[in-house]
């Protein structure tokens, strides 16, 4: 490193230091160096440019660090994390280029204002998302601070995790990225763990959990936790009480203490987010239809030549070959589940149905009372006491459908739950060689929905190859999909429910007390069921490719009242006082005149 010349990099630099670059401003320094709002000239979007300071870069162990931030972010490709646009050097100095976040840091913001705790419960749910990202790529940061959390504005606010470069690999057990050593202190002391002030190299995913809850709670409250502190709710009006022990079970002392992950900790704190209603995107104006019109149509141009140039290459004989295979391409699950399977069969199966009352349930695989099911499409079997879409010849449907057909099962709020799994074909010789020949074949897919009108579903769809859960809707003119975590494994319990206000949410998880919200709920209002068409919504299973399975289906619905904001804020009558059982009477209780009620309350 003694060949860099001795330039100051605290000097003003020239716009063309870096090739390809021209810096525009200093935005910002720290401990390691400089980072320069630039530009890059290839493709004229702004970019952050970061500098190694003159006397770190004469220093080895400083500039692997510098080296190890690029790789750690180069490994990290997620929407809260500020992404790696370049590294290199120059005879001068050592450089990191980034993508430019144009917001404020999170420190910058709790001093200009404090924010509502609820949105305080969304930004951190978002942070989170980030580290347990990271962690699970086998990044841990080890320098979480305010000052390391930018907010994108130009991506509606969202906030950004930055500066790993003090970030160590979980699975590194070479000498590669091992910067820290024993019994030697790194990061910020304020958000430090205590074992990471003594030890940073045996420092786990724990310690970013600890800076994690101290964040937190200078974010609801506006300072650090000191000594003996008092828990948010009682510092704060407006904070959720359920944060306290969260933010607590995070800064314990000890790291056996705190969550094991943050992914525990997101179960315990995403419930508390708040929820928004999904919103119908805006029409799009003459010259952005048109844009899209102009691309779509090279987009074609360009694949249908690409085909031809493939076929020609193959041959007339694959091409006609190819012509006649059965290829199977990958379906929108919820359109293609409640599409014409042609006429239904019914069919009967045990289980138990009850319709008396304001709460009415019916549920199969065990009872005496045999519910009926419309099933279109393939062949669906009940011996098992479960429903089973078995595996079917190329020659036969793809999908198929059951619907539960049982009556006067209509309320305002509802519950769908069952136990559902879904396989693919064996690796057989066959199956290997027509994936070689013409692709993979589409992953089976098994989904609950409440289906109503033609074309009216909401479909939760369960990937068992471990692609995203899926939330799938059409209601008329309101349609759209979400994405949300990887499919848990085979069998996952799956859960559709809609509240007295209409609110529908879709969860999954291994236990009912474990489940975790998938997506964003929707809100369909107190009348709900009229989203659904002229009929009311009927559970139902459906299954797309290989053999899907759903066992304890179990359908609940119930007659709530909801309570209005004139009725809720009305004083309610004081309860009457207990009734007192009389003293035995001397004489006969035949003669007694006992006292009417109204007496009695009085």
């Amino acid at each position: 490193m003694s060949s860099l010349d001795s330039t100051a990099i605290s000097r003003t630099h020239a716009p063309d230091l870096i090739p390809g670059y021209r810096l525009e401003k200093l935005v910002g320094s720290g401990g390691m160096g400089e980072v320069h709002k630039a530009t890059q000239l290839s493709l004229n979007r702004t970019v952050a440019i970061k500098l190694l300071s003159q006397q770190l870069a004469q220093d080895e162990s400083f500039v692997a660090r510098f080296q190890k931030e690029a790789a750690a972010l180069a490994t990290l490709h997620h929407p809260n994390i500020v992404s790696i646009v370049d590294k290199g050097s120059t005879p001068t100095t050592y450089y990191l280029v980034m993508e430019f976040v144009d917001g404020a840091s999170l420190r910058e913001r709790m001093r200009a204002s404090q924010e509502d705790p609820s949105e305080t419960v969304r930004t951190m749910v978002q942070i989170c998302r980030a580290i347990e990202y990271a962690h699970g790529r086998g990044v841990i940061h080890r320098d979480l601070k305010p000052e390391n959390i930018l907010f994108d504005d130009q991506a509606g606010g969202i906030p950004k995790v930055t500066d790993f470069g003090l970030a160590s690999f979980l699975e590194d057990t070479s000498t590669r990225f091992a910067l820290t050593s024993t019994h030697v202190a790194m990061g910020t002391l304020s958000y430090m763990a205590p074992e990471q002030k003594v030890d940073a190299k045996t420092a786990d995913e724990r310690a970013d959990i600890f800076a994690l809850g101290l964040i937190f709670y200078e974010m609801l409250v506006g300072e650090l936790p000191a000594g003996s502190f008092d828990p948010p709710s009682r510092r704060k009006p407006g904070v959720d009480p359920r944060l306290d022990g969260i933010i607590a079970r995070c800064i314990k002392q000890s790291p056996s203490d705190r969550y094991a992950s943050v992914s525990d900790l997101l179960t315990d704190l995403q419930p508390l987010a708040p929820q928004y209603t999904t919103v119908r995107p805006g029409k799009l104006g003459k010259m952005q239809r048109l844009k899209l019109a102009v691309r779509r149509a090279v987009r074609v141009c360009l694949q249908v030549v690409a085909t031809l140039l493939v076929l020609t290459a193959m041959g007339v004989l694959t091409w006609l070959y190819l012509l006649n295979q059965d290829k199977r391409v990958p379906m929108v699950p919820g359109a293609a589940l409640t599409a014409d399977l042609g006429p239904p069969s019914a069919q009967q199966m045990a289980g138990k149905v009850d319709t008396r009352g304001d709460e009415r349930s019916a549920s199969l695989g065990e009872g005496s009372d045999l519910p009926s099911l419309l099933v279109s499409g393939r062949v669906l079997d009940t011996k098992s006491r479960a429903l089973i879409f078995p595996l079917v010849e190329d020659s036969q449907s793809r999908v198929g459908l059951a619907r539960l057909d049982v009556v006067n099962l209509d309320g305002n709020v509802a519950r769908l739950s069952a136990r559902v799994s879904a396989e693919g074909p064996e690796s057989t010789f066959v199956a290997r060689l027509r994936a070689t020949l013409f692709g993979p074949p589409p992953e089976p897919e098994a989904a609950l929905l409440l289906v109503g009108s033609t074309g009216r579903y909401v479909a939760l769809v369960y990937n068992g190859e471990g692609g995203p859960l899926r939330l799938d809707w059409s209601l008329g003119e309101r349609r759209g999909s979400m994405l949300g975590f990887d499919s848990p494994p085979s069998p996952a319990e799956l859960w559709l429910e809609v509240d007295e206000e209409g609110v529908l949410k879709a969860f999954a998880g291994s236990r009912r007390n474990e489940k975790r919200l998938i997506a964003e709920p929707l809100h369909l209002g107190p009348d709900w069921a009229a989203e659904f068409g002229d009929i009311t919504p009927k559970p139902s299973f459906g299954c797309i490719e290989g053999t899907c399975r759903a066992e304890n289906f179990s359908f609940q619905v119930e007659r709530r009242e909801v309570e209005t904001e004139a009725v809720a804020a009305a004083p309610r009558p004081a309860p009457a006082p207990a009734k007192v059982a009389p003293a035995p009477a001397k004489r006969p209780a035949t003669k007694a005149s006992p006292p009417s009620k109204g007496k009695r309350s009085k």
